[in-house]
């Protein structure tokens, strides 16, 4: 797939709904590696900090992912974190869209709104995503994570943006 233009909108509470949706087929994908069951409703649960990205203050952000004008995926963020970074909390790319370089534009795109350190973590048995965001982190700084760390289930990165 060649999509020539990817871009980041940053959501609306027009773009509620349609997270919802776009979580349920994100815990889905991530059942593979949680195990989780759906609910007797047929429905995934939702974080408790899902609420958090509706509210008008704060500092975090969900953004939708396009790929020539269709929605591709999402992307969650915490403007604050420890160690003063920004933190991606939730970064998924619908299957149709993968292994196309849009995650790795998108990743950048979402990278660049705020300079800085920044975390990310995996969970420790996807290694599939372990392994794009290693890639993804060495082409946009040109080094390793500055911090890296395994806690409980979880791979913690820590990098900078300059």
């Amino acid at each position: 797939m060649n999509m020539n233009h990817v871009e980041i909108r940053k959501a609306r509470s027009a773009d509620r709904k349609l997270f919802e949706q776009l979580w349920q087929l994100y815990l889905y994908d991530f059942s593979e590696f949680t195990g989780m069951d759906i609910r007797s409703d047929g429905t995934y649960p939702y974080f408790p900090e899902f609420e958090l990205y509706w509210k008008k203050w704060g500092g975090n952000y969900a953004y939708l992912i396009l790929a020539d004008g269709q929605v591709a995926g999402f992307a969650m963020v915490h403007e604050f974190w420890e160690n003063e970074a920004a933190y991606l909390a939730q970064f998924f790319v619908m299957r149709k869209y993968r292994r196309s370089g849009i995650g790795s534009k998108a990743a950048q795109l979402v990278f660049a709104t705020k300079r800085g350190r920044w975390g990310l973590h995996q969970l420790s048995n996807n290694f599939p995503a372990q392994r794009f965001w290693d890639r993804v982190i060495v082409e946009l700084t040109g080094e390793a994570p500055l911090i890296e760390r395994m806690e409980r289930d979880r791979r913690f990165q820590l990098f900078e943006m300059r």
